[in-house]
């Protein structure tokens, strides 16, 4: 069993890391200067350096050992902003550097992603091809890879562009870079022309800094004489394959709902089909935006063709038609109503996958992860209100057919029925407004908060249509699901100690979450960030099945994944307790933990 992290072991590598980054700073001092007439050629760069470091605070069942105040994450960032002039041309290239040391948390992931491996090479005698995506038998790289820079060019150049004023009304931005639709910050109902990855640290950050940035031709065409502005982009589809779609941890990673830490979906699936039909990562995805004002109001409206921004399953036909798989047994959740995946009773199997082709036949046993195109039609709007004294923002977003997974809700995969099409509404409320509590709080100016309320709408939902949030979970989705958040921001002390609380809670279903953070400023470089990442939950999480057993540090064919000991009449060791009631805020129970950010300026 592993010990636990002490408090030591977190403060040593905060002390380390930031005694580097001071005996760096005089690196980050250096004058470029070339001699050269500013108006035509210069560059300016500014940054970070970084480390993160997650600690766990309570035990998440999945591993051996008692993860209480485990370390999760030890990370460490170099960023760099570059804006270089050449003539009429201003460019701008980001640069990032990650690297994360593997904690001993982190460790015993691997190896229950090993001995699932293990496993399957026993149960299937190698009759599929169930290597993984990371770990020791990954087809893309080793288990640290999700979370850090690789050896690639790109994945160290985020963003690179140029910014061309073309005419007095035609703007150009050229090349990799973020584009921003909506004014949603948790849950984004316009901000979609790009994916995020969520496997680092799920939920918590700002979106700039997991928004995937793609090559896009993006213009601004000015429209002074009705106070207003076009915005249009193509993306060309030059974008690599890894920057396409949200990255969710299906790999088994940290901030894979709980109970699959540690569990590599990706053993038994493709991820991702890149050249489905319903969503082919080389077609152009395009936007267009109209912004204006109407007297002290802002609004847009806009129109997108992007990709959904979560994926969505494609079952393997095999599992649903009856064909060889049929009994391969409650493991993988298939089979008649009690063990497994329920039988079609002679539906036809184009009916039961919602037109997406003829669904999954490669040689993956369960089947495809996809990220199907949709359209995106927006309307946004912002007015300050004098009598309110407040910022009143709304956004809507319609979805006609937007992809939903569906069915098997009393199997060990609820969800994985299918591919069902739903229209969709996306309404978002919010209003910001500024505090004066200079004299009951003690701060020392205004204090901003935020209220957002966020409403996903399936039009036309019924009961029977047994639609899932997400792949694996069996909460049905309600036709109505809300969500309300509230964030708050004091500043002390000339705004050296700045105090947070973010607080979310869904109406619909139960559970919600609470961030409280403190930020502690040092000059003009130094910055550390303290915060408490805490959810709550009314006990309908998906549990693991059976007892935690000792990790051997070699997998073997016969071996336990962590857990065993499941009564198959109610679950299954790998795949959890069967259940009908885990939505969002439930997938996170057992999460709670501490984050310290430690970042130097420059």
């Amino acid at each position: 069993m592993k010990n636990n992290t002490s408090i030591k072991k977190v403060g040593g590598f905060l002390l380390g890391f930031g005694g580097l980054m001071a005996a760096a700073s005089p690196t980050f001092a250096v004058d470029l200067d070339y001699g050269m007439d500013d108006s035509f050629f210069s560059i300016k760069y500014n940054g970070y350096v970084r480390t993160t470091v997650g600690v766990l605070l309570q035990d998440s069942k999945e591993t051996a050992a008692d993860d209480k105040w485990r370390m999760s994450q030890a990370r460490a960032t170099v960023n760099v902003d570059w804006d270089i002039k050449t003539g009429p041309l201003n460019w701008r290239v980001v640069t990032r550097v990650e690297h994360e040391h593997k904690t001993d948390y982190l460790e015993d992931l691997s190896e229950r992603m090993d001995k699932q491996h293990a496993v399957l090479e026993g149960a299937l005698g190698g009759v599929t091809d169930n290597r993984g995506t990371y770990g020791r038998y990954g087809t893309e790289g080793s288990f640290m890879d999700q979370y850090e820079t690789t050896d690639e060019i790109m994945d160290i150049v985020r963003e690179i562009y140029f910014d061309w004023q073309i005419t007095d009304r035609l703007f150009a931005r050229i090349g990799r870079q973020q584009l921003v639709w909506g004014e949603s910050d948790f849950f984004q109902a316009m901000d979609v022309v790009h994916g995020y990855d969520f496997r680092q640290r799920l939920f918590y950050e700002n979106n700039e800094e997991w928004r995937k940035p793609l090559f896009l031709l993006n213009f601004v065409y000015e429209v002074h004489e009705w106070d207003g502005m076009f915005n249009f982009y193509i993306r060309p589809g030059l974008d690599r394959a890894v920057d396409m779609g949200s990255n969710y941890n299906i790999e088994g990673g940290r901030w894979i709902p709980t109970p699959y830490r540690g569990v590599d979906f990706t053993q038994v699936t493709d991820a991702y089909n890149e050249d489905h039909n319903k969503g082919d990562w080389d077609d152009w995805t395009y936007g267009i935006r109209w912004n204006g004002r109407w007297g002290s109001a802002g609004y847009s409206f806009s129109y997108m063709k992007t990709f959904n921004p979560a994926p969505v399953i494609n079952p393997n036909l095999r599992l649903n038609a009856g064909g060889d798989l049929a009994d391969f047994g409650s493991y993988y959740g298939v089979g008649d109503s009690d063990t497994g995946f329920r039988a079609l009773s002679g539906m036809p199997v184009d009916q039961a996958l919602e037109g997406y082709g003829d669904g999954y036949t490669g040689n993956k046993l369960l089947g495809e992860w996809l990220y199907p195109e949709i359209d995106v039609f927006g309307f946004t709007v912002n007015y300050f209100s004098m009598a309110m004294d407040s910022t009143l923002s709304a956004e809507v977003a319609f979805i006609p057919n937007k992809p939903y997974n569906y069915g098997q809700l009393q199997s060990d995969l609820p969800g994985w029925g299918g591919i069902k099409e739903k229209d969709t509404l996306n309404v978002m409320l919010r209003i910001d407004k500024e505090f004066k509590w200079q004299e009951i709080l003690g701060t020392h100016r205004p204090s901003l908060s935020s209220v957002q309320l966020f409403d996903t709408w399936i039009i036309n939902r019924k009961k029977s249509d047994e639609i899932v949030e997400f792949a694996s979970f069996g909460e049905q989705k309600s036709e109505h699901t809300v969500y309300l958040t509230l964030f708050t921001l004091l500043n002390y002390t000339r705004d050296t100690i700045n105090p947070s609380l973010v607080v979310g809670t869904d109406l619909t279903n139960g559970g919600g979450f609470v961030i409280p953070a403190v930020e502690f400023v040092w000059g003009n470089d130094w910055r550390l960030k303290v915060e408490a990442d805490l959810w709550w939950n009314d006990g309908d999480r998906k549990k693991v099945c059976g007892k935690a057993e000792n990790n051997a540090s070699e997998p073997s064919a016969v071996g336990d994944l962590g857990v065993s000991g499941c009564d198959k009449t109610v679950g299954d060791d790998l795949l959890g307790v069967r259940e009908n009631d885990a939505s969002f805020m439930d997938w996170f129970a057992r999460d709670n933990q501490l984050v310290f950010k430690l970042t130097r300026q420059f």
